[in-house]
């Protein structure tokens, strides 16, 4: 973890309030990795006080940049949003524990929904890079939320929507249902977004017998684990676990679905 100071390379819009900041990563400041995430002081004011935590959605150590995907949804992203070519961010990280990289071999399906795609993502692109067999599946309320075919950078995705405007017409959960035995045997589940599909992705896994890791998405405020907001609930005591720290990867079965 380090508290950098770095420039921004690019901070363009791909969807309907969803957009892609990239910005210059130095490897010794650690390597991003799919999973982990950063947090970003968005004001030289008070206002607002707290950082805001993005998840990873790239890194290309040739040209030594990072990227997250993130929503704008109030103040602070407004803030964000605004930004352009070489304003400078105040960043944190990289933070938390990321995906676990499975076996050689081993099949995996990946979903990601709203933010959650930036992650998945960027390990969908890491996961091929290293011959693994993907199914990359996401997830979005209608055609015109679904980021252009550069996002994807010719990453093959299985594109699902609400309303069924494009693509597959259903959840992303509904997709994973019509894969074959053969595709989903031995495979692990990787998953970030809501909480309503990662709790549907945990119960389709449960069905199959598969693995499933899911990334967490909570309110942070330190992102250190130090003030103790951004805890979910788990099987194992004390009961609790620091999404930042503890995750915000964590196995689907260790946790206590409501």
């Amino acid at each position: 973890m380090k508290h950098l100071t770095t420039s921004i390379k690019n901070n363009n819009p791909i969807a309907p309030d969803f957009y892609e900041l990239a910005f210059s990563w130095d490897p010794g400041n650690g390597i991003p990795t799919p999973g982990r995430f950063l947090t970003i002081r968005v004001s030289e004011s008070a206002v607002p006080l707290l950082r805001r935590p993005f998840a990873f959605s790239g890194y290309d150590p040739t040209t030594q940049t990072a990227t997250v995907i993130y929503q704008r949804r109030g103040p602070a992203t407004d803030m964000l949003a605004a930004k352009t070519a070489r304003d400078t961010l105040d960043i944190v990280g990289p933070l938390g524990n990321g995906f676990p990289v499975p076996s050689a071999g081993t099949p995996c399906l990946l979903v990601g929904g709203g933010v959650g795609l930036g992650p998945v993502l960027f390990l969908a692109r890491d996961l091929e890079s290293k011959g693994f067999p993907v199914t990359f599946v996401a997830g979005f309320r209608t055609r015109a939320m679904v980021p252009s075919p550069a996002t994807f950078n010719g990453t093959h995705v299985a594109v699902c929507t609400d309303d069924g405007t494009a693509g597959f017409a259903g959840t992303t959960v509904d997709y994973l249902e019509t894969l074959s035995t053969e595709t989903t045997k031995g495979a692990v589940v990787f998953c970030c977004g809501p909480t309503p599909m990662l709790k549907g992705c945990h119960e389709y896994a449960q069905r199959r017998g598969l693995r499933c890791r899911v990334s967490m998405e909570q309110v942070m405020a330190c992102g250190v684990g130090a003030c103790m907001g951004c805890v979910v609930k788990v099987k194992q005591k004390p009961g609790y676990a620091r999404v930042c720290k503890e995750g915000p990867v964590f196995e689907s079965g260790d946790l206590l679905w409501e």
